[in-house]
């Protein structure tokens, strides 16, 4: 729930792809103004495996960004991925003996040393029996002493950090209290599509119940749509983005993506169910980043294959945008901008 403690917060999510920063407004609880926000390309050779291996080109782009945003703002909040971290929900019973430390230092025994990590907890909920539901999340110091280390080059110092993955959760709770406050204590499951995979997230009222990563993203769309138009990486990824497609796009690219999309998530599901109590009954499925309406009856193929209603959400635009930025361009970036959405609101 996005509160108003800050006026104003500076979300940055950098990918293989792109760097992508969203800076948000808070008018009041739950309505947010997307005063400016910035999309800068990456080159191939700046990530190798999720690690950096050119740092100094990092801080470049980084301070090519932080330039054409163009912002004061301090209160920043930037991203570690899911693969650097680890997310953990932990149920504390009211009656056990141990404190809330005591029982994250008993989490964290993996690491040697706690010098080699660095974490941080926080109470989700407490249910009506008084259990309490803890969030932790832990990182190895080096990995998150990296990226500090290009953001403080590059000018930028950031006030908190979260995980990719929980960013992503944000968004989908903030579109949820919204648009479809229903769905609130409904199970739902949200796949993000990026780059070149997409997160797979099952969530209840703001508890993570089941990730998984589909090695499926806009790579395959850009090597189908070069295959079919003889393009470079860089036409096809324009055309990607651009409104208008060639004529047999929908039969040729569009069509065979998202059958394979859509198999994704019923093994996706098919894994949940296996491993997961049956009681959380998923009632929806959100696609975060394909679109930004139901492309082609995508949404409805999803939903006779099966049988849960489904949805094509870009979050960012429940931000209402400042007369400066174009909305034509807003709605073309906007499926980029869903983790640095959600790391704008958590700073808000």
């Amino acid at each position: 729930m996005a509160t108003t403690s800050s006026r104003q917060c500076l979300g940055i999510s950098i990918t293989d792809k792109s760097i992508n920063m969203v800076l948000l407004n808070a008018r009041s609880l739950n309505q947010f103004r997307l005063e400016k926000y910035v999309v800068v390309p990456l080159p191939k050779n700046i990530f190798g495996n999720g690690n950096i291996e050119d740092h100094e080109e990092l801080v470049a782009y980084l301070q090519q960004a932080k330039q054409n945003l163009q912002s004061s703002c301090r209160n920043i909040t930037v991203a570690i991925s899911q693969k650097q971290a680890s997310v953990q929900f932990l149920d504390r019973d009211p009656d056990t003996e141990y404190t809330e430390e005591e029982q994250i230092m008993a989490e964290l025994g993996q690491y040697d040393s706690l010098d080699d990590v660095s974490y941080d907890y926080q109470s989700v909920d407490t249910d009506d029996h008084g259990s309490e539901n803890l969030l932790l999340v832990n990182s190895k110091r080096d990995d998150v002493n990296t990226l500090l280390d290009v953001y403080t080059e590059a000018g930028i110092v950031p006030t908190q950090m979260d995980i990719d993955l929980l960013a992503i959760m944000n968004s989908a709770i903030t579109w949820i209290n919204i648009r479809q406050p229903e769905l609130t204590n409904k199970c739902v499951a949200v796949f993000n599509i990026n780059y070149s995979e997409t997160q797979a997230i099952i969530m209840r009222h703001g508890k993570l119940l089941y990730k998984q990563e589909i090695s499926l993203g806009y790579d395959h769309l850009m090597q189908s749509l070069r295959r079919n138009y003889q393009l470079t990486e860089e036409e096809a990824w324009d055309m990607l983005y651009n409104p208008s497609k060639p004529e047999n796009y929908t039969e040729s690219v569009a069509i065979p993506f998202q059958q394979q999309f859509i198999q994704e998530i019923q093994r996706v599901l098919q894994f949940y169910f296996t491993s997961a109590s049956q009681e959380n009954e998923i009632e929806e499925i959100l696609i975060f980043g394909y679109g930004t309406n139901a492309t082609n009856g995508f949404t409805d193929s999803i939903n006779q294959q099966t049988r849960i209603p489904a949805q094509q959400i870009n979050p960012i635009l429940l931000a209402q945008p400042s007369d400066r930025i174009e909305k034509a361009k807003l709605q073309q970036d906007s499926s980029l901008l869903t983790v640095a959405f959600g790391l704008a609101i958590r700073g808000l």
